[in-house]
């Protein structure tokens, strides 16, 4: 196959890490699936993967995320992972749209990006992830919470949904209050939730308005039960992101009982020597085989060809979320997950030594 010309996917990567890196298991998983689509014939062609990161919102800017969009288009990738942060993807969903040339696959969590051209299969929800936070939380025994979300796009979005998910499920908020969403002091927030001695803290947003929460609690000697959303999945960087998580309970797709993903990890351990067990490799594996099946399916093989075959994936089986969860596309379908349960509930053990599964929106699995 060496005359042929291989399949170009980009990855649109806009959240960098101190050192402006980025996770090392995106490209071995992403890889591991072209492979194999390509040795059981699925794929008539190998898969080249061109790659623009970039330090976007909130940290960095959007016009870099623009500039690394139209680079992946003329470097003439046929499909697009990203960007995964919404503010990020809200601005560029007119840009994708107007182009109408290449699809792209979002993991953000804004339904406000979704389009012809934006599918999404979002590390969460702002609409169903507050939903099922506050109903763990009131499988947990929790009547009251002081809510703390991040004065932004996302921060906004959950607030919304996070106080119509809080009635439904019979919780009462005592106090709102804004933190920023960037790293900063949160004293004052935490002396405010505190006033009030609400059964537990519910944070929404980003994730980095929670850095520093724990130490301030501690300091005034408070710790209630405390919730997050998708934030949680910082958790599962490094040791210092769990201490900042310790003791809280926060979404996940990482479910150790889906064995469509821990196979995938057998064979990721036999290519490379280790087993990253935490939602990223398995969401990239999940991620992947949509890309390629769409790619297998495109007719032609161009980006309205593969927006198309895209459209007609059905009932994929998932390696990341509870068993049973699987993914699914449609002509007017652009949100990918099938199933209650396409994100559970873990939580930080106190020592900040793990993170143990804890629920799913249908109940508690471990206690």
């Amino acid at each position: 196959m060496a005359d042929v010309t291989p399949a170009r996917i980009g990855l649109l990567i806009d959240y960098l890490d101190e050192a402006g890196g980025y996770d090392e298991n995106i490209l071995p998983a992403l890889q591991l699936v072209a492979d194999e689509y390509l040795e059981h014939g699925i794929l008539e062609r190998p898969v080249e993967f061109v790659i623009s990161a970039v330090a976007g919102l909130p940290n960095g800017s959007f016009r870099a995320v623009r500039d690394a969009f139209d680079t992946l288009v003329e470097q003439d990738a046929l499909v697009i992972f990203g960007p995964w942060i919404s503010e990020n993807g809200v601005a560029l969903r007119p840009f994708v749209e107007d182009l109408a040339q290449v699809p792209i696959i979002t993991m953000a969590a804004s339904e406000s990006m979704l389009g012809e051209w934006v599918f999404g299969l979002p590390a969460g929800s702002m609409e169903e992830e507050p939903i099922i936070m506050a109903t763990v939380a009131a499988l947990d025994g929790c009547r009251t919470v002081g809510l703390a979300f991040e004065d932004s796009l996302i921060g906004r979005e959950y607030l919304r949904t996070t106080r119509e998910a809080c009635r439904d499920a019979g919780l009462t908020i005592t106090v709102e209050v804004a933190i920023p969403q960037v790293e900063s002091e949160k004293r004052g927030a935490v002396a405010i939730l505190a006033a009030e001695k609400p059964d537990a803290i519910m944070h929404v947003g980003f994730g980095l308005g929670v850095i520093g929460m724990n130490a301030e609690l501690d300091e005034i000697g408070w710790m209630p039960p405390r919730y997050t959303t998708t934030a949680f999945e910082f958790a599962a960087t490094g040791q210092w992101w769990r201490e900042q998580f310790a003791g809280w309970t926060g979404l996940d797709q990482y479910d150790e009982r889906n064995l469509i993903g821990q196979g995938f990890l057998d064979r990721f351990e036999r290519a490379h020597g280790r087993r990253p067990e935490y939602f990223f490799p398995l969401y990239c594996y999940d991620v992947g085989r949509l890309m390629m099946s769409a790619l297998a399916g495109a007719r032609p093989l161009t980006g309205p060809g593969v927006k198309a075959a895209l459209e007609r994936i059905k009932m994929l089986p998932a390696a990341t979320g509870a068993p049973g969860t699987r993914m699914r596309f449609g002509k007017f379908i652009r949100h990918g997950w099938v199933g209650s349960e396409f994100l559970v509930a873990r939580r930080v053990l106190p020592d900040a030594s793990a993170s143990v599964l804890h629920a799913t929106i249908e109940g508690h699995v471990f206690r």
